[in-house]
């Protein structure tokens, strides 16, 4: 039997009004009619569940695709594809493109194609050497020589860095005792000398490789440096031309020559072996490695090169200044490794 949802009075069936109460029983149906329409909504649920899915997947495809691109664009433009293209222009003489890639330290300086010609003289006669400098500058950020440095120079999207390399200048200090000659460096003319115990600050200069000569004097003398590392930046440089007592011509051969690649002329009874700029292309690339690996500048020796085995280079150094017998190195030209002779063991090891 039904019941009164007001009273709980019992009630006929069928009964329309509460006969204790008089409440209308017809509004105790509506509720439940009212539920039974509303039962369809239950989709609802599922479709925000669908949509918190549909945006999960569009997120994580998007973070995907993110990724993806972040990584394709540093194997193309990122910071190892830039010293790549760095070292590149080095090696292949891109004068122009690469003195757009790089900043000085010295606001003096004008980077140009012109300016930069002393590193691609160097790069050339040192053909190990855009191989270190682009492998230094991705370990460091610096070569070791601390000439070139990387930094950032900007952002590609406001992500991506763009590098730059800043070029730390030189400023060698050159000295003659000719005055009035003009002092000039790779042909073009630095000063005249003012007395003949000049002293002249040059730069700032470009790093490189530069010859340094007196011209529009009777006197002569010149210098060949490489001016490439940290400890070159005030390098003295000697233009003191010999016979300027006796007022005679000089030759370059017979005045006292301060030079990174041949010995002094006085000196010339002392030396063994020959400078390595003035070996075959082989036997520079032997040498360079045994620098490399042994960590000595080329320029402070002279070498003989020969051949004990099939694509094997065996180079002596001697130093410039004594004569004395400074090591023995092979360099092995199919694996690229070199190794240093141990009297003690009669071996020659790799410096491992």
């Amino acid at each position: 039997m039904k019941t009164c949802p007001n009273c709980h009075h019992p009630v006929a069936t069928g009964s329309t009004f509460c006969e204790n109460c008089g409440f209308d029983l017809r509004q105790a149906v509506q509720p439940h009619r009212l539920h039974r329409k509303s039962q369809p909504a239950k989709p609802a649920k599922q479709t925000k569940w669908l949509n918190r899915t549909v945006w999960s997947i569009l997120t994580v495809a998007v973070v995907a695709v993110a990724a993806l691109g972040y990584s394709f664009y540093n194997k193309q433009a990122g910071k190892e594809q830039q010293v790549a293209n760095m070292a590149d222009m080095i090696a292949t003489n891109q004068s122009n493109d690469l003195a757009q890639v790089m900043v000085s330290d010295n606001p003096n300086l004008k980077i140009t194609a012109d300016t930069i010609q002393p590193l691609l003289t160097y790069a050339r006669q040192h053909k190990r050497y855009t191989k270190t400098f682009q492998q230094e500058l991705l370990n460091n950020g610096e070569t070791r020589d601390q000439t070139f440095k990387l930094e950032t120079a900007g952002h590609t999207l406001l992500i991506f860095p763009i590098y730059k390399l800043r070029v730390r200048t030189m400023h060698p200090v050159l000295t003659t005792n000719v005055a009035n000659a003009t002092l000039e460096a790779n042909g073009s003319p630095l000063v005249t000398a003012k007395n003949n115990h000049f002293t002249y600050t040059a730069g700032p200069l470009f790093p490189g490789h530069y010859t340094f000569k007196l011209s529009g004097s009777r006197s002569q003398a010149t210098a060949h440096v490489n001016l490439m590392k940290n400890n070159d930046v005030h390098r003295p440089i000697s233009l003191l031309a010999t016979g300027t007592d006796t007022g005679h011509d000089t030759t370059t051969a017979d005045a006292a020559t301060t030079s990174d690649d041949q010995p002094n002329a006085n000196d010339a009874a002392d030396q063994t072996g020959k400078a390595a700029t003035d070996l075959s292309d082989s036997d520079q690339e032997a040498i360079d490695a045994a620098s490399d690996a042994y960590h000595f500048d080329v320029d402070d020796n002279t070498y003989t090169v020969t051949v004990p085995a099939n694509d094997m280079l065996e180079v002596k150094a001697y130093d410039k200044s004594s004569g004395q017998h400074e090591g023995t190195f092979r360099y092995d030209q199919v694996h690229d490794i070199v190794s240093e002779y141990n009297p003690d063991t009669n071996k020659f090891e790799t410096d491992d």
